[in-house]
Parts: structure tokens; sequence; C-alpha cells
């Protein structure tokens, strides 16, 4: 029984491998096939200058652009045209909703009334990027669903704590379809959606709704406002005379470290790092123009070349995660990353309510991608330019070249000297055992 038990055990081996390597084989051909299929397709001049596909040629997979698409107006974009395509490495990439999709969505969600005009106009605000920093859209967001709250009417037979919760859970959702929240946000409807669940259910819809406004806006008021205030003073006394501050980009905190600086009688310069396609830094430089802050600008490529005039280097984020290093937009690991080689201190400020329990270990975990078409020539396809950026009619002409715009790095916390918050100046390793101790703080539960 052994000896033929292990006959039958032998002879079953010798086939998975085989089927095994048939798969691998066939997996291979098919993967040849397509890497081939775009190098053979004929292709003739447009009528526009472009090329397209000849009409015999096969159909090539949604790599390529099409003619509409390649020769369409301006406005269009590209968040499902040549971006990412099949590339593993930003599989967990979340990509930008293309414009009419979201335009459809929100025309059905208006129509049918089940969505908030006050989200409804938020969502367009966040797809366009029109609100910008943590801060904004966090506050942006609150004061979304307190309109919710303040139109809510409890239907009959249900429990406000319970049918709001659903209701507001809803609008949220709708929210995350046309951009992911970030840290910032999600702390703060977790934060509202805690309140709503624990509200007194003897009080009268009228004073639970004003109960739950209230509590949106001491939020507001205690984690945010006066959070940022404590933070100025922390990092401004890290700023003194003769000194040069660098920054990257645009951040309310940052932003207002500088001027409670300046104002209590400190001289000191300043160097605003930016770059492309948002160009956030260009609103800093003037806020603090018109402050009388001496202010130079200069973009990420003349980074080597500015840092070793700075003295300190100040840094926002959009989230710091529990091993210390900033989630933030694209760039500022680049900042702190030469700051460190050239010797100068980094301060990281961010407000606790920031503070995430999740640990990254590079951009591509968990990130979310621009719109591709912003980092295109903006100018028309037929229009002569001396832009050495590429076009949508060359992008699109092109099936294997992918577009993707990462929005946020992160930074290792090894590059960081100090984190400014509420708390204090502390070092990396203080968010770990800030989370641990004053949870219940920092989330609202």
């Amino acid at each position: 029984m052994a000896d033929s038990a292990a006959v039958k055990a032998s002879d079953v081996a010798p086939v998975k491998k085989d089927k095994k390597a048939a798969k691998e084989a066939k997996r291979e051909r098919r993967a040849a096939a397509k890497s081939d299929a775009p190098s053979q397709t004929p292709t003739a001049p447009s009528g526009k200058g472009g090329l397209r596909p000849a009409a015999s040629a096969p159909k090539v997979k949604d790599t390529a652009v099409s003619t509409k698409a390649v020769t369409g107006s301006l406005d269009e974009d590209l968040s499902t045209v040549g971006v990412l395509g099949d590339a593993s490495l930003f599989g967990n990439v979340t990509l930008p909703r293309n414009a009419r999709v979201n335009s459809a969505s929100w025309s059905t969600a208006l129509a049918r009334g089940t969505i908030h005009p006050a989200v409804l106009d938020l969502c367009h605000q966040m797809s366009t990027f029109a609100i910008r920093g943590a801060n904004k859209r966090a506050v942006a967001v609150l004061r979304a669903l307190s309109a919710v709250i303040e139109d809510y009417k409890t239907p009959q037979g249900a429990v406000l704590s319970r049918d709001l919760l659903t209701r507001v859970s809803q609008q949220v959702g709708f929210i995350v379809e046309s951009r992911p929240l970030n840290t910032a946000s999600g702390h703060a409807v977790r934060f509202l959606k805690y309140e709503i669940s624990v509200v007194d259910a003897s009080l009268s819809e009228d004073e639970a709704k004003e109960h739950l406004i209230g509590r949106i806006e001491h939020f507001i008021r205690d984690r945010i406002v006066y959070a940022a205030k404590v933070i100025q003073t922390h990092a401004a006394s890290k700023i003194h005379d003769g000194d040069v501050v660098l920054t990257y980009a645009h951040s309310s905190v940052i932003e207002g470290t500088l001027i409670h600086a300046h104002n209590h009688g400190v001289r000191f310069e300043v160097i605003v790092i930016d770059s492309r396609p948002l160009f956030e830094g260009r609103l800093l430089a003037e806020r603090l123009l018109e402050a009388g802050i001496p202010t130079t600008y200069g973009l990420i490529a003349s980074l080597s070349t500015l840092v070793p005039r700075a003295s300190v280097v100040l840094l926002g984020t959009a989230s710091l995660l529990s091993n210390g290093a900033p989630y933030a937009r694209s760039g500022t690991a680049m900042c702190a990353m030469m700051a460190h080689g050239f010797g100068v201190p980094v301060i990281i400020c961010c407000e606790t309510y920031k503070f995430s329990d999740r640990i990254q270990l590079d951009s591509f975990v968990v990130n979310e991608a621009g719109q591709s078409s912003d980092l295109l020539s903006q100018e028309d396809d037929n229009t002569l330019t001396d832009s050495v950026l590429l076009t949508r009619a060359e992008c699109g002409a092109q099936s294997r070249l992918k577009v993707v715009q990462l929005l946020h790095d992160v930074t290792p916390p090894r590059y960081v000297s100090a984190i400014a918050s509420e708390v204090g100046l502390s070092g990396t390793e203080s968010v770990g055992v800030i989370l641990r101790d004053y949870k219940s703080v920092l989330f609202g539960v």
C-alpha cells in the first residue's frame, strides 16, 4: 500500500509541474503578443498633423488613444487614457475620475435629491483642486456635513442617531467617489460619526442638530485653528535674526509661522521652493512679500543651489505616519533629503489630528494620482510652440507611453530633525507614543 501510494504521488508531481509550465508559457506568449501588437500597427497621417491607426489595422487595447481623444479640445483630460495602464508598480494608486463621469454623477445625484447641494459643490471644488491643503479640505468637509445636518429632518418612526449616521455616511461616500479623503478629513469624519452615534436620545431634533453643529465648530476651533497657533509659536522659536528659512510649496501652518515670527520682530529671509503643475508656492511667496518678508522664489530644479543658503527648513505635511514619516506633497522628500545632506535641520509642522496609525515605507503602497494632462503641454496640438513638454497628440500616439502624476511622497523619518505639534517639539519617535497615549483625544473616541 505504501509503495502504491508513493508511485501515485510520484506520477502526480510531474503532471502538476507540466501544467504549471504550460500555463507560464501561455502567459508569456500572451504578453509577447500584446507587446508586439502596438509596434506592428501601421499608422497614417491624420488630418490634423497627428498619427492615427490605419483603417485595416487591428484595434489596440485601451492603452492607445483614439483619434477623437488625440484631436479633442484641451478641456478633455487623460484620466482614463494612457495613464498607468497595466503597470503593476502603481496598482495601489487612486486614479482621478474623468470630468465627464463626475459631471454625469453629480447631475444624477442632484436630480434624485439624494445628495445635499453643499456636498455636490464640495465635490466639484475638491475634484478640480479648487480646495487645496489638508486643513482646508478637512474644514470644507465638516462645513458641508454641517449643512447636511442643519437641513436634516428625521423620518417618522426613525431614530435620529441611526438615520442621520446613515445619511452622513451616504454623503461621505459620494465625496470619496469624487476624490479620496486624506488623513485629516478622514479623522474629522470619524469624529463627527462618533458624536452622532452618542447623541443624547432625550434631546429634541433641533437640540440634537444644534449640539452636533456645535461639536463640529468645536473640532475646527480646537483641533485646527488653535492647534495651528500653538504650532506657530513652537516653530517660530527656532527662527532667529539673520536666518534663512527654506520651505516647499504652500502650507497654511508654515505661512502662519513665518508671519508670526516676523510680527515679533525677528528679521530673516525665506526661500520658497515650488514645482509644477500646481505651483502652490507662488501664493505663499506673494503673501510673504505682502507681509514685508524678503523672499526668494525658485523651482525644485534649483534646490541644490538654494539649500546651502538655508539655516533651517520648515515643511508642512498632509499626514504624519506612526513611524514619524511625513506623507506630504510630492517634492517634500527631496527637500528634506537635500537639507539633511547639507546638514540643515528639518522641522515638520503638523497638527496631531493628522497623525496616522499607518506605516508606509514608500510612495507606491498608497498614493493618489492627479490629472495626467497637467504634466503635458497646454498648447493646442496644431500650434507651433517652443515648449519642450509633450503634447496630448504626441502622448496619444505612443501607446506604450504612460503619464502619471503622483500627488504625495513619503519622507524617511531619519531625514527629519523635529516634529512641531500642539503637544510641543519632539522627535519622530514620539508620534507612536502620542498615538498610543492620547488616541481618545486625537480621534474623539
